[in-house]
């Protein structure tokens, strides 16, 4: 059994490049703290580059364009747990989003008056 797959809650797709490793959700925590990659990467004991290859794996699994993009896609995801900080994990791993999910996932973030990505309540 993979990494991924046995850290999965529970996914409709099953494990694959869309789930998220143990150490990718290490990093992604830290990054949705603030932190930055040398910084990441001295708290976890990584090269910088390792850090920089972590996020460059998740950018791409998630189809963000930036680390502000990919945390709010792992929010809508509900990998991290919205109204927590510091960032904590929520158990899940999967990254695949459908548009249905994420659309349903910000008008209920609108409609709690709660901010979106991108700024809007």
């Amino acid at each position: 059994m993979s990494e991924s797959a046995s850290l999965a809650r529970s996914c409709e797709c099953g494990p694959g490049d869309s789930h998220l490793t143990s150490r990718e959700v290490e990093v992604l925590l830290r990054a949705a703290a603030g932190l930055r990659n040398g910084q990441i990467a001295q708290a976890l004991g990584l090269s910088a580059r390792t850090v920089e290859q972590h996020l460059a794996m998740m950018l791409r699994r998630a189809r963000a364009r930036n680390r502000a993009e990919l945390i709010a896609r792992c929010y809508a995801a509900g990998i991290l747990q919205p109204d927590s900080w510091p960032p904590t994990w929520s158990h899940t791993v999967c990254l695949a989003l459908s548009t249905g999910h994420l659309a349903a996932s910000l008008k209920a973030r609108r409609a709690a008056g709660r901010p979106t990505p991108g700024g809007r309540a």
